[in-house]
């Protein structure tokens, strides 16, 4: 079982995530504590595994304690909890595992956890350690036999906007019923962390009698696994212990792309690969999968934070595009319009700036 402490100067933020960590389990709340300073000078007794600390809070911030936190307790993860979207940028920097937005989903809290045990593992087959079941299950999954991606071409998959996989030659690849290609993405949604099967059951297949849904399950995943056996990845399926889960390994897609520029400390000089691969859309905005919403607005609150904040550093062409992309996530905020038409008027595009005050009219009588 894991030690964590919560950091926030809300003592019913403290009881909602105190009883969520409760309820996801594998995790003892060692400390609780709504000032920063007294969480410094207690964490090196506590020594925790997992640190939850929120960024804006009275006196020292979150994000200017994670280093003092860090070094009273070199060892501990810290996962950032938040009401404001703003801070995304600024946390992605840091090396917190998770950023949270309150209110805090259950499952994105158990899927930090899960990114959280996958570390752990990693590290103990590189330290030679021993492992307990939930770390041998991470590290097979992590670094198993049957990875695929060191000797053979992986998959390439497209989950902005619409989904699409594509083999390594470059056919586009077909899913026999919109069941199958909808419990691919949710398996892949989830990366290596298995996935009860009564979880996909509820996800797919809710309004379906136990047993019909059961049915529906084990044909989508013969259709699934005949697939990926057809392209040579057999295997690819695994189911253990309830759960099922993929091998992660044997695909790249576009938001690991998007993610790793997103990360990345110098990520405006990326800004225009970034703005191509995000311009498909949303994370599976075309598939309507309600189970993935929350990442959805995740991903879009990231991106508009990462856009706001490298306006000022990138190329005027470039913010152009930021800009443009911005308005249709985000059309009632005029600033955009009025920012859009200086940029598009130091180009020398007077049509440019004559359509932009126009949509910005429009919007304006749209709030009236």
């Amino acid at each position: 079982m894991w030690r964590a402490i919560l950091i926030d100067d809300e003592e019913i933020a403290l009881d909602v995530l105190d009883i969520m960590l409760n309820e996801v389990g594998d995790v003892e709340v060692v400390g609780r504590f709504q000032l920063v300073t007294e969480a410094i000078e207690r964490c090196g007794d506590l020594q925790p595994d997992l640190i939850f600390l929120d960024i804006e809070m009275p006196g020292v911030g979150g994000l200017e304690a994670a280093g003092a936190l860090a070094a009273c307790s070199p060892d501990a993860e810290i996962i950032f909890v938040t009401a404001h979207d703003q801070y995304a940028i600024d946390a992605f920097d840091t090396s917190a595992i998770g950023y949270l937005l309150k209110p805090v989903a259950k499952d994105k809290l158990a899927r930090t956890l899960s990114r959280y045990a996958d570390r752990q593992a990693k590290r103990q087959i590189r330290s030679g350690d021993s492992m307990d079941g939930n770390m041998l299950s991470a590290a097979r999954l992590a670094d198993g036999p049957e990875r695929h991606a060191e000797d053979k071409p992986q998959l390439s998959l497209k989950v902005l906007g619409s989904m699409e996989l594509y083999a390594p030659d470059g056919r586009l690849l077909t899913w026999r019923t919109k069941k199958t290609k909808e419990l691919f993405a949710l398996l892949w949604h989830h990366r290596s962390r298995p996935v009860y099967k009564y979880a996909i059951l509820e996800y797919l297949w809710p309004d379906d009698p136990a047993e019909r849904g059961q049915k529906l399950l084990h044909t989508s995943l013969y259709y699934l696994r005949s697939l990926f056996k057809a392209e040579g990845y057999d295997g690819f399926v695994n189911y253990g212990d309830e759960r099922y889960w993929i091998d992660p390994s044997a695909i790249h897609s576009d938001l690991e792309e998007l993610l790793g520029m997103l990360k990345d400390g110098d990520a405006a000089t990326k800004a225009e690969d970034m703005l191509e691969l995000y311009s498909g859309g949303d994370y599976l905005e075309m598939e309507h999968y309600e189970w993935a919403n929350s990442y959805r607005m995740e991903l879009r609150s990231a991106m508009m934070s990462f856009m706001n904040a490298a306006l000022e550093r990138v190329p005027n062409e470039s913010r152009v595009q930021m800009l443009w992309k911005l308005i249709e996530l985000e059309p009632s905020r005029l600033n955009y319009y009025d920012l859009l038409a200086d940029c598009l008027g130091q180009a020398g595009d007077q049509d440019g700036v004559r359509r932009v005050r126009a949509l910005m009219v429009q919007m304006e009588q749209k709030g009236e």
